[in-house]
């Protein structure tokens, strides 16, 4: 269901739900990392704040994601390997992502392919077992977004849509979004328009929606991160340190009900 206030800062927003979100818990059952190619990375605290950077490199193939078994434990997940997707559940984030090459991506991903198995290049689907996520790559020189989903197979993903103001550019804006499973087969996507400060108001309707998504306790009991390459092609674009493919979140919080 969408958001039915008028429009509402981010802070706010997590204070109010704070009841039903699940902050600290990200990480303290551990992080599982995979990276692959010259110049990608991966790190991640808890201390003394929140910290997630993902960087794809600048090679051919090559990738970085972290993936996260907590807290889908206990707030998502009913079986030993798998995720409730029955419930419903809301994933909010704030940050950058930050994309130069056109050959490239970063997702996010419920059901990734876990700790021992790299993430889809950037050319491949995204997601190879019952799943949601939301996948960024340049499309007409703006980093946009759209919706992918997996249920018995992979499903005709949303169209990109350009978030307000661009979510990247030379300013390397900041941006905060939710990503909602609605619990009956839709998800949503949630973006606000994208700012240079920590000031961002997300509007009540979702600018995405896909359905046809799984509705069951069924997939891999990952959250995952994904900054990910073309297999073949080198990235068309290096940014100032590398950044090819970078996200860089502040804050991540799982709101569950």
């Amino acid at each position: 269901m969408p958001l039915t206030k008028t429009g509402f800062n981010f802070d706010a927003y997590l204070f109010n739900t704070i009841g039903k979100t699940r902050l600290s818990n990200f990480g303290t059952g551990g992080v599982f990392t995979r990276t692959s190619g010259s110049n990608s990375f991966v790190t991640q605290s808890n201390s003394p704040r929140f910290s997630l950077i993902t960087e794809s490199g600048t090679s051919a193939g090559g990738h970085a994601k972290a993936g996260y078994f907590d807290p889908l434990v206990t707030d998502i997940s009913t079986g030993a390997s798998s995720i409730d997707f029955s419930k419903r559940f809301r994933l909010a984030c704030l940050g950058q992502v930050v994309i130069n090459s056109t050959n490239s991506a970063f997702r996010i991903v419920f059901s990734g392919t876990g700790n021992t198995t790299d993430a889809p290049m950037a050319n491949a689907n995204g997601l190879t077992a019952n799943g949601i996520g939301v996948e960024f790559a340049v499309q007409s020189s703006k980093v946009q977004a759209r919706l992918i989903g997996f249920n018995s197979s992979f499903l005709t993903p949303t169209s990109y849509t350009t978030l307000a103001n661009g979510i990247s550019d030379s300013s390397a804006k900041i941006t905060a979004f939710i990503l909602e499973n609605v619990g009956n087969g839709s998800v949503n996507f949630y973006a606000p328009n994208c700012s240079t400060v920590h000031d961002l108001i997300i509007p009540p309707t979702p600018i995405l929606t896909l359905s046809g998504c799984p509705n069951t306790n069924t997939g891999n009991r990952t959250l995952e991160f994904q900054s990910v390459n073309d297999s073949v092609a080198v990235p068309t674009s290096t940014g100032v340190n590398n950044t090819v493919a970078r996200a860089n979140f502040h804050s991540i919080m799982l709101s569950v009900g």
